[in-house]
């Protein structure tokens, strides 16, 4: 009989322990999103050129043609475009 009542004892204080983790895990994750928004407003921008933002998610290199009617991709480390002869300056 006392080990029944313990038992149920035992399975509450556990139950309410998980809840409860899970209950500041959650609002963590609220909270550190948030703050990770506002910091993202906060912080000095640099512009990031194409090449660049390619490289830092680990695709393929890829360049764009800066000339509005051109705009030819180019995979390789080229220093001109291969389509108008236009300077790739990323």
């Amino acid at each position: 009989m006392h080990g029944d009542l313990l038992l149920v004892a035992l399975i509450l204080v556990f139950g309410v322990a998980a809840f409860l983790f899970g209950l500041v895990y959650v609002v963590w994750c609220i909270v550190g999103g948030i703050g990770r928004g506002v910091w993202s407003l906060a912080r000095p921008w640099r512009r990031v050129g194409t090449a660049e933002r390619t490289r830092m998610f680990g695709r393929a290199r890829a360049m764009y043609c800066p000339r509005l009617n051109c705009r030819k991709v180019e995979y390789r480390n080229a220093r001109f475009c291969s389509q108008c002869g236009a300077t790739l300056d990323y």
